[in-house]
């Protein structure tokens, strides 16, 4: 008998399967997870986790509390006859038993072997190519979906696709190995404490949002120390050494990123709180060109080293040139997010008249900045194209989070026409806008720069509503990207994927895609 926390259990946690049985063998797959769930109903852990779903599982934010809970807004067009609807107990067993299935898999001790082995190294940042195709496109801003990959590799052993996704893909990004996708700053996606923690047991940066309601620091804070009650709690931990508990838990927390406004002074109160429950990795995040990031990423610095904290991390967005990008990377940044106006529902380079350039920043930055780059705004629909570029980190969203049990809301859904669906909105969206209270004169709300829509469920043996399940289709776009240029690491598909890339016509992007 053994006992974590306040949970007893009466039996040993089940033996993991190999690596490559949990991935492929579902016989092997299914069994262990079925004696996994029995254990964790012996010791209490699965009640809590139906618990916390159903915590969230509300339209009233403030009864929700730490987390967003489901909202609408008088900004948000819904039918009058909007209701809600639980999922069954059926569909919440079978979509926590896929979370917990992937969990194991992403925390798999030989996959861990590669995290930590990756831990070890240096970020190698890509160098300059020597690919001419962007050339004679000086004046013309080229989208992600205008690229294209020939394969390569032929003469050698071809890559093996689950060898690929044993090593992770993982990369040096910041002071520690992480995977390659990073969660946004979206409330609607990562407003909530179970999402965030996913993505970090994933070994995924995820942000802390600022938005909406959290734009009170309060409330922020509060979301982070339920993140970590979730992960100190987390049934990954059960059966591990000691070592290993203490070595992952320490990882998972600095995949937290407290997010900030590009002030001075209000990004130093959120600093100051989110430090003290723990929080050691922050993100300035700034639409708009200015020096405020500059200015908050000095002040951030000036803090770590008066109040003689830990190391901190501050990645840096959005960075509009190379120019900017050089001199945050001189005052101590530890990554930069590159771009303005990309992402399903942000309207900025709409508004702006801005074009979404980061493809061409990424390919200028190659060789000149030292630090790794991240993107939103399309990368996560052409992983195999950013990464070539030279992108080191990809932010998702929608991607990974819509209308998933974790997200705001937990296992209750809007319901319209048969349909279940949880709100997705930009981060400057009136919606968003409103439950921040930056409500104008005669209700009116200035400079939207985000559409409001409706994530729809999709639900099935194939498809359960768990950011763990989208997540790991991304890894299988990041380990098919390897296998087609049979690169070894991500580091490797930075440096040949630059040589194979081309730039596509109409006909060639058509024929690409399913039709």
């Amino acid at each position: 008998m053994t006992s974590f926390g306040k949970m007893t259990y009466v039996m040993n946690k089940p033996t993991i399967p190999s690596f490559s049985d949990l991935l492929k063998e579902r016989v092997i797959a299914e069994k262990y997870i079925e004696e996994l769930v029995k254990y964790l109903k012996k010791g209490g852990q699965w009640r809590d986790l139906v618990d916390e779903l159903n915590r969230v599982s509300t339209t009233n934010h403030k009864a929700s509390y730490p987390d967003q809970g489901l909202t609408i807004t008088a900004y948000d067009v819904v039918p009058s006859s909007l209701t809600t609807k639980k999922l069954s107990k059926k569909e919440i067993t079978l979509t926590l038993k896929a979370w917990l299935y992937y969990l194991e898999l992403f925390n798999h001790p030989e996959r861990l072997e590669s995290l930590f082995a990756t831990n070890k190294q240096k970020f190698k940042p890509p160098q300059k190519s020597t690919n001419k195709l962007l050339n004679n496109k000086k004046n013309y801003i080229v989208g992600i979906n205008e690229f294209s990959l020939t394969p390569q590799g032929a003469t050698k052993s071809r890559t093996k696709r689950t060898e690929r996704f044993r090593q992770g893909p993982f990369i040096k990004l910041g002071n520690q190995a992480r995977s390659i996708f990073v969660g946004s700053a979206n409330p609607d996606i990562w407003g909530s404490s179970m999402a965030i923690a996913s993505m970090a047991m994933a070994h995924c940066l995820c942000g802390i949002p600022r938005d909406g309601f959290f734009s009170d620091p309060n409330r922020q804070t509060d979301l982070a120390i339920n993140v970590i009650k979730l992960l100190k709690n987390s049934p990954i931990l059960e059966g591990k050494s000691p070592e290993i508990k203490q070595k992952l838990f320490k990882m998972w927390i600095h995949n937290l990123v407290g997010v900030l406004e590009a002030n001075p002074k209000k990004a130093k109160i959120r600093t100051t709180k989110l430090y003290k429950e723990g929080i050691r990795s922050f993100r300035i995040y700034s639409p708009e060109p200015g020096l405020g990031a500059l200015q908050t990423l000095k002040l951030l610095k000036k803090l770590e080293k008066e109040n003689n904290w830990e190391p901190i991390e501050i990645f840096v967005g959005q960075v509009v040139s190379t120019k900017q990008a050089l001199a945050l990377e001189n005052a101590g940044a530890t990554g930069i997010y590159l771009g303005i106006g990309g992402g399903g529902r942000c309207t900025t380079g709409v508004r702006s008249g801005v074009g979404i350039n980061w493809p061409q920043l990424v390919w200028e930055m190659r060789g000149k900045v030292s630090i790794p780059l991240l993107v939103e705004g399309g990368g996560s629909d052409y992983v195999a194209q950013s990464l070539s570029l030279g992108v080191s980190a990809i932010g998702v969203t929608r991607a990974a989070g819509g209308a998933t049990i974790e997200s705001p809301g937990g296992v209750l859904y809007f319901e319209d026409e048969k349909k279940l669906w949880k709100p997705y909105r930009g981060e400057a969206s009136a919606g968003m806008k409103a439950m921040g209270g930056r409500i104008g004169p005669f209700g009116f709300i200035p400079y939207v720069e985000g559409e409001g829509t409706r994530a729809y469920l999709e639900h099935g043996r194939d498809n359960v509503p768990t950011i763990l399940q989208k997540l790991n289709l991304l890894f299988g776009d990041a380990v098919m990207a390897l296998v087609f240029q049979n690169a070894q690491s991500i580091e490797e598909l930075q440096k040949m994927g630059a040589k194979s890339l081309r730039l596509s016509g109409e006909g060639e992007v058509a024929i690409r895609h399913t039709h």
